[in-house]
């Protein structure tokens, strides 16, 4: 493949001609390819795990197999990776990822804007319903060749997920996060301390770290660290401070708020980690490096299910049901300073 011929903007028409699947491999074939003995004591035993575990090898192999055979029905080039590349990525008219969330997560860090455009358009396929989530995939083994007709005729189309970038001493790392980053330090029981800066305001904590997240992952692990739900067409960042030590501020704690340019973190420890997006990118850092996080200026081209929205506020409704049947609670006689755009 080389350089796709019309770069994408976000809300174009998509007429793929050359298709990348992404595909995963299951925990049933990674037992295959790196034996676990313990995973192999689970599967021998058999009963209700050994199950679960082959049901969903099966149904992603079935899927990705629709996937394939219904790409190559409508005449496209399609071309299987389990590792997509920055090349590979470029050449695409179209990505699509056959697994669940964290498939997606993994391969739109291989997307990457220009002057041009603004990237392949990425459309996740949830290949094992029964146990994947899969917000971020649009269609699943049954209706996948409709969406994909859908797609064809101009009736389904891309649109904007905002990422966040990442700098490391003002240089920016390659990765980019769709959901959501970790500071933390490298062992993540021990204390992390750092001057937080936001909006003109500086402050030193001692902490179990800071989430950072997108509006995509706004209902993520910033959600039950006590963040808010941000709307997905919003381009700002937020951030949530782990468990803060209230003795190491003499005054009312950063805790968390929405961020609408640049937020920084200077590191006072020697140790420390960058988690991008769970732990599909790790980063260290160490004492005195700045680590700075702003939203892109270019969205991710994202196929996204027309009942997506309302699915999100269900989940939001799901989840604000649990954290409070779980006891979590505003701390008492805390208040954070919150900040905004």
């Amino acid at each position: 493949m080389s350089q796709a011929r019309h770069p994408h903007q976000v809300g174009a028409p998509i007429k793929p001609q050359r298709v990348v699947v992404v595909r995963k491999t299951t925990t049933f074939e990674q037992q295959g390819l790196r034996p676990d003995a313990k995973l192999a004591n689970v599967l021998r035993r058999g009963g209700l795990p050994a199950e679960r575990i082959i049901a969903a090898h099966e149904q992603h192999v079935s899927t990705f197999d629709t996937v394939v055979s219904t790409l190559q029905s409508r005449g496209l080039t399609v071309k299987v990776v389990e590792n997509l590349t920055r090349r590979i990525a470029r050449a695409a008219d179209l990505v699509i990822t056959v697994g669940g969330d964290g498939t997606f997560l993994r391969a739109s860090h291989r997307i990457v804007a220009n002057e041009r455009g603004d990237g392949a358009p990425m459309m996740g396929v949830n290949s094992a319903v029964g146990s994947s989530v899969g917000f971020f995939c649009c269609s699943n083994r049954d209706n996948f060749p409709e969406r994909l007709d859908a797609l064809a005729n101009g009736e389904l189309r891309s649109r904007g997920l905002w990422r966040m970038r990442v700098y490391l001493n003002d240089r920016p790392l390659r990765d980019v996060a769709l959901n959501d980053v970790l500071v933390a330090h490298v062992e993540p029981a021990e204390t992390t301390s750092y001057t937080l800066e936001v909006d003109g305001n500086r402050q030193r904590h001692k902490s179990s770290g800071v989430w950072i997240a997108t509006a995509a992952g706004s209902t993520g692990a910033i959600r039950s660290a006590g963040g808010q739900v941000i709307p997905l067409a919003e381009r700002s960042i937020q951030y949530r401070v782990r468990e803060l030590f209230p003795l190491s501020v003499s005054e009312a704690p950063l805790i968390g708020g929405i961020v609408g340019q640049r937020l920084v973190l200077v590191s006072h420890i020697r140790r420390g980690m960058l988690y991008i997006d769970g732990a599909h990118r790790r980063v260290r850092f160490g004492a005195g490096d700045r680590i700075s996080f702003e939203p892109t200026r270019r969205p991710l081209p994202w196929i996204a299910a027309t009942d997506v929205d309302a699915r999100r506020e269900e989940v939001v409704r799901s989840s604000n049901a649990a954290l409070a049947a779980a006891g979590y609670l505003p701390v008492a006689g805390l208040t954070p300073r919150t900040t905004t755009p």
